[in-house]
């Protein structure tokens, strides 16, 4: 009687029992997906054309695959990401094909960690030898280059005092609003001085100002 009792239940509970097995297996595969969507990894080597990197995460590692850069449009950048710096890895498909893998760089880690950490101040250190530093409570800016900066411009303006503490070379004339150092050193030149003979009165023959 109990075997003829077991044995109904089970024939009843059959369609119920193989739609709980597919639940589960569906769950499954949504776990196993939820684990894939976001991956923490390291940039493990650079395409020939500086373009695609390859992320490394736990033991795999995918093929050539694009990074996240805070402009693509009208305004674009481009930084190419360093060997060893720390990215999110994001699977925006969702499926277990890596070329739906797209890297979000940009996050401090041990081997490049942040270069400040004053609230006020943004810096950017472009390697070992430039950097700008904004620091938004004192309104100023700092450009660092340890070599040259190359301004191309038809013209750059200054609308307060400009303050130098080297010296100037200039490839062409410069102009103040009376004249020009040229025409200065014209007038300068035309300047003519008689001495007496024990060149200690000395007679300046002035010219007309210019």
């Amino acid at each position: 009687m109990r075997d003829a009792i077991e044995s109904l239940v089970r024939e009843q509970l059959r369609p119920h029992l193989a739609q709980l097995s597919q639940l589960s297996s569906e769950t499954e595969e949504v776990r196993r997906r939820m684990q894939s969507m976001i991956r923490l990894g390291r940039v493990s080597d650079i395409h020939e054309s500086n373009q695609l990197i390859k992320v490394e995460h736990g033991a795999l590692t995918t093929p050539f695959i694009k990074w996240f850069a805070h402009a693509a449009g009208r305004v674009s950048h481009y930084r190419c990401p360093s060997v060893g710096e720390q990215v999110l890895l994001l699977n925006f498909g969702a499926g277990y094909s890596a070329q739906q893998y797209i890297a979000l760089v940009g996050m401090a880690s041990t081997d490049f960690p942040l270069v400040g950490s004053e609230p006020s101040k943004v810096i950017t250190h472009f390697g070992d030898k430039c950097s700008q530093v904004w620091d938004m409570d004192a309104g100023t800016l700092i450009l660092k280059a340890t070599e040259k900066i190359t301004l191309e411009s038809k013209m750059v303006l200054a609308s307060q005092d400009l303050q130098v503490q080297s010296n100037i070379k200039a490839g062409a004339d410069i102009t103040d609003k009376k004249r020009s150092m040229a025409a200065d050193r014209d007038i300068y030149n035309g300047h003519t001085h008689a001495y007496d003979n024990d060149f200690t009165k000395p007679t300046v023959t002035a010219i007309k100002q210019q």
